[in-house]
């Protein structure tokens, strides 16, 4: 007496293999990425009549990302925020 399909689970194995290999790493590529702590901390930025930011003492224009990643970092440079870590050790506390 013959099974059928009793060669079909060793057809899938090597797709099986790939597609947990391809997980692996992209859980592990996710895992490793930077990642900031919860945080809170204020920015301010001059405005124009239509809303552009105004250029600083040096004539720079800051966009809203850069004067938040600066007060972000200033605030880690004064303790009062955790600096960034990978995203896997907010995983284990």
């Amino acid at each position: 007496m013959t099974l059928r399909g009793t060669g079909r689970p060793r057809q899938l194995l090597p797709i099986a293999c790939a597609v947990i290999a391809l997980a692996a790493v992209v859980l592990g590529w996710y895992a490793t990425r930077t990642v900031r702590p919860d945080c809170t901390y204020a920015i301010s930025a001059l405005t124009d009549g239509n809303g552009h930011n105004m250029p600083d003492e040096n004539g720079r224009v800051w966009s809203y990302k850069e004067l938040a990643d600066r007060g972000y970092r200033q605030a880690v440079e004064s303790g009062r925020c955790a600096p960034p870590r990978a995203r896997w050790q907010t995983w284990i506390g």
